[in-house]
């Protein structure tokens, strides 16, 4: 697989999150097992906001950088990121384990592996 594909499927996955985030944030939630409160319909677009920002520069970056394996490593520490974040989260019982939580970390864990290994 060519860093520029998986790219575009990091972007398409970051794109569904998204959408699921703006059109059906209270069932995004439901499904980690957490409320959609004020608080949450507050801070959410900003955190949306955020990946959308996220999602640009990647579909961006195969334009402003020819040697994509100069950020395959950087990306592979950014997809990892979640990861890292959720497991915090959820060992000191900020979230519940739910399908979600397994279904998340594996998609992530899937791109850093496919960031490390993948080298044109």
């Amino acid at each position: 697989m060519k860093l520029k594909l998986l790219l575009k499927i990091l972007s398409g996955f970051m794109i569904l999150f998204t959408l699921g985030g703006i059109l059906a944030p209270e069932e995004m939630m439901k499904s980690f097992g957490m409320s959609y409160t004020k608080e949450a319909a507050v801070i959410l677009p900003f955190a949306l906001m955020g990946q959308i920002f996220f999602i640009i520069l990647t579909l961006q970056i195969s334009n402003w950088v020819e040697d994509l394996t100069k950020v395959s490593m950087t990306y592979a520490c950014l997809v990892s990121l979640p990861i890292l974040l959720n497991l915090y989260q959820a060992f000191s019982g900020v979230v519940p384990m739910t399908t979600a939580f397994y279904v998340e970390q594996l998609i992530w864990g899937t791109f850093v592996i496919l960031f490390l290994i993948t080298k044109k």
